[in-house]
């Protein structure tokens, strides 16, 4: 099994996980994110809104 070394590790690449990824490794935290599809999640890839 691998290890990685990290400080944050952030379950879904939505807004939110982004911007929570993007403030960790801005304080210098080692960030790893898992997304299961595209980056994004559904509010920037498909709208909020229907």
């Amino acid at each position: 099994m691998a290890e990685y070394d990290v400080d944050l590790f952030v379950i879904g690449g939505g807004s939110g996980g982004v911007r929570a990824a993007r403030i960790a490794a801005g304080y210098g935290a080692r960030v790893m994110v898992a997304e299961e599809y595209r980056m994004g999640g559904t509010c920037v890839i498909r709208g909020c809104v229907p």
